[in-house]
């Protein structure tokens, strides 16, 4: 898919293709991957993951986005909203910017096509347990860890990860706001699955 704007067509360079887009899901420092469809499309089908703040709505909510953060852009296939996204983001100084070709179809069969890719919804529940440790082990705890913190599990019940923060996390207060969205967006991408991460 590649897009043409006669004001800024150098976006097309921006575009990026779904094995790649895959490869930077998983990085120690992943992008925000930044879904603009609307919300009715986006509970229909989604990356876990993702951040969905819809076209129309998304000048208004710049301020939930990080300025030096590297943001993918999800849109629909052939999509012009996801160009106006990216254009969008552009003139308000997010410099660290690419779309995905193809949409969110296109990311969604790449992460289905990798035989390293774990879907949480597809096993059993008695293997759930075994499959959010071992995520937490490998993506969350290390990063608490270099701070002074940690976590223990408490339980699990449906789709919701009960945690209690252990060490330096127990008392910070950004363990209500970023550390918590980074343990769920974590969770989340590691297993493909919409967690709720809830702190006792």
């Amino acid at each position: 898919m590649k897009f043409v704007n006669k004001n800024d067509i150098d976006l097309n360079s921006l575009s990026i293709s779904p094995s790649e887009a895959v490869a930077k899901r998983r990085e120690q420092m992943p992008p925000i991957f930044l879904d603009v469809r609307s919300t009715e499309d986006y509970k229909v089908v989604h990356m876990a993951g993702s951040t969905l703040i819809p076209f129309e709505f998304l000048e208004e909510h710049l301020y939930q986005l990080p300025p030096f953060a590297h943001i993918i852009v999800i849109g629909g296939e052939n999509d012009e909203a996801t160009l106006e996204a990216v254009t969008t983001l552009k003139d308000n100084g997010f410099n660290e910017l690419s779309y995905i070709e193809g949409g969110v179809t296109k990311i969604l069969e790449a992460i289905k096509a990798d035989p390293s890719e774990v879907f949480l919804a597809d096993l059993p529940k008695d293997q759930w347990s075994e499959k959010i440790e071992e995520a937490l082990t490998n993506k969350v705890r290390p990063a608490l860890a270099s701070d002074g913190g940690g976590l223990k599990v408490l339980k699990i019940q449906d789709d919701k990860l009960y945690i209690q923060y252990e060490g330096a996390c127990s008392g910070c207060s950004s363990s209500t706001a970023g550390t918590l969205r980074f343990i769920q967006s974590a969770l989340r991408v590691a297993l493909n699955h919409d967690i709720e991460v809830i702190t006792s």
